[in-house]
């Protein structure tokens, strides 16, 4: 009986070390600038490669209302403070690792423009005030915080 217990104690214990540890690093975006802006990650160039756009792009289908805007849970980004991107992976390295230039892009957009043209257009036609090209390299620079300083 105890050389059993012995045994299962160590399985567990094999199993338990053995499990992924969480990856707690945040990209934090800081707005500079006068507006209100929203942060999108993506893959490559499109935002339509975000998790988010992903999540809701049956919102876009054709048959619905014209006028309708999904509803998106982006946070907005006060002018002088900073937030955490919502749509961030869950493992950064394995993130990066799949990506072909290992080369992630967070997109601003500024809320006069969702605004103005609603979700749907700005996703069908890619519209962003900013667009930066992020590594883990260039994230651990810059202790893993953005800037957007929009037009000033």
């Amino acid at each position: 009986m105890l050389k059993t217990s012995k045994i299962l104690l160590i399985f567990i214990l094999l199993n338990f070390c053995s499990c992924d540890k969480l990856d707690t690093r945040e990209l934090i975006v800081k707005n500079s600038s006068d507006k209100i802006i929203y942060s999108i990650l993506s893959e490559n160039d499109s935002m339509n490669d975000s998790g988010f756009y992903y999540e809701y792009q049956d919102d876009f289908n054709e048959s619905k209302r014209e006028d309708y805007d999904a509803p998106f849970v982006f946070e907005e980004i006060m002018s002088g403070k900073m937030i955490a991107n919502s749509d961030r992976p869950r493992y950064w390295n394995n993130y990066f690792q799949r990506l072909e230039d290992k080369k992630a892009r967070l997109f601003i957009v500024e809320k006069d423009s969702v605004d103005k043209y609603g979700w749907k257009t700005i996703f069908a036609n890619n519209i962003y005030s900013k667009k930066y090209f992020i590594t883990l390299d260039k994230l651990d620079s810059l202790n893993w915080q953005i800037e957007y300083k929009g037009d000033n």
